[in-house]
């Protein structure tokens, strides 16, 4: 969980409720674990964030292991009727409107990668190649409800990944927003076997069983998230969610053997709205 990232998503996410709320941004969702956000500055096609987030996330994906560090974060928007551009330092992003209903969303990113350094245990694996991931999303809004899907491939070994989900939104005060969302997750063989198996060098390097997961289902788990203004330009945000890996992944030594099936990222953080 990265807060530019969020910060990022959040600046897109609900297309319908923003019509009801004009004082709040259009937004679209990309991964159905980050929603909501400040008002937008309504007389400037620019809305540009500053702020600094204390989080606590697994060392990589299937770690047994927390660390929590700070995160600086910059995320810049420009709106226009074509529909939004937006500018992170983990990547650049594109939403637009199909109708009243439906949103689309777009996001090239650098995918993060597992390091040695991640965990003493992972010592003698592979390192893996730093990759770029295209997210495209598209999700049907009911009111305060919102519904989608969307499809991930990467450059290189990652594959491909999948999301399917829905969330609620609310807004109890002019002031405070949150949003409660679940999803599912999965992705093909390339991305699994990428992240989760044990090659024959692999194994003769750690001692951990060779293991080629097969792709199919990967997680399900929810997430939670709020966002409260405290003056006209300050804002704090803070985030929690929980990912229960499944399948082929779950069944990896490096969740079985050294890891965790639970996931549990939290964060909380302020910003500044110029």
């Amino acid at each position: 969980m990265r807060f530019a990232s969020s910060l990022f998503v959040s600046l897109v996410l609900n297309l319908n409720y923003a019509v009801a709320q004009p004082a709040w941004p259009e937004y679209l969702d990309f991964d159905f674990n980050y929603r909501n956000s400040a008002a937008t500055v309504l007389d400037s096609p620019w809305d540009v964030r500053l702020g600094i987030g204390l989080e606590s996330e697994p060392t990589y994906q299937g770690s047994s292991k927390q660390e929590t560090e700070l995160d600086p974060f910059l995320v810049t928007n420009y709106r226009a009727d074509w529909g939004n551009l937006f500018l992170t330092p983990e990547g650049v992003g594109f939403s637009t409107r199909i109708g009243q209903k439906i949103g689309l969303f777009l996001n090239l990113e650098q995918e993060d990668t597992r390091e040695i350094d991640d965990d003493d245990r992972l010592v003698g694996l592979q390192n893996q190649d730093k990759e770029l991931e295209l997210e495209v999303e598209a999700t049907y809004f009911l009111g305060q409800w919102n519904f989608g899907a969307s499809i991930a491939p990467a450059t290189g070994d990652k594959g491909t990944v999948w999301f399917l989900g829905g969330g609620y939104t609310w807004r109890p005060t002019e002031q405070t927003f949150l949003q409660f969302s679940i999803d599912l997750s999965g992705s093909d063989k390339d991305n699994q076997r990428t992240d989760f198996g044990i090659s024959l060098q692999d194994s003769l390097n750690t001692g951990f069983r060779p293991y080629t997961p097969g792709g199919g289902l990967k997680s399900a788990g929810w997430s939670m998230s709020i966002d409260h203004q405290f003056s006209e330009r300050w804002f704090m945000r803070g985030e929690a969610s929980y990912e229960r890996l499944l399948g082929d992944v779950a069944d990896s030594p490096l969740v079985r053997d050294i890891g965790r099936e639970n996931q549990y990222e939290l964060g909380i953080g302020i910003y500044y709205q110029f």
